[in-house]
């Protein structure tokens, strides 16, 4: 990839990122604690599943105990109950 087209890339992906951060904004901006708690627990398990995803690779060169897939998942627990504590 040339210098050019990194950059054309990185000021692409820059420029639909805030074109979608303002067009969030203005679709829920009168939203309802309801529906932003709907759209931020999708956002979440989209999230969740992507890293998920790019993890099944690596997880499967190591042998999967309970334990481990517990672990992961008490991880994510831990970090959403801070955050409902933090605010």
């Amino acid at each position: 990839m040339s210098i050019l087209e990194a950059a054309l890339t990185c000021s692409g992906l820059s420029l639909a990122t805030a074109v979608w951060a303002v067009t969030g904004a203005a679709l829920l901006g009168g939203a309802s604690k309801a529906r932003l708690a709907g759209v931020h627990a999708f956002g979440a398990t989209a999230l969740l599943y992507l890293a998920v995803e790019e993890l099944l690779v690596e997880a499967h060169e190591h042998a999967e105990t309970p334990l481990l897939a517990g672990m992961f998942f008490a991880g994510f627990l831990v970090i959403y109950v801070l955050a409902e504590l933090g605010g």
